[in-house]
């Protein structure tokens, strides 16, 4: 699977809430575009993930 443009190992079972938190990303801090699925921040379901997905993370900022 590719996140970020990245290969990711893809594992059978693999949740999209779990691949955050293995890559120590906070689900309530980022923006996930999964497929043609768009998930705010806040909102990201567990939803299984496939070996062709492809993950887009966004993380949100503040700026001044």
């Amino acid at each position: 699977m590719y996140v970020n443009g990245r290969t990711i190992q893809y594992r059978d079972g693999l949740t999209l809430y779990q691949l955050l938190n293995e890559l120590a990303i906070d689900h309530r801090a980022v923006a996930v575009m999964h497929g043609d699925e768009v998930y705010r921040r806040g909102q990201v379901p567990d939803v299984p993930v496939a070996p062709n997905d492809v993950i887009e993370i966004v993380t949100m900022m503040q700026g001044g």
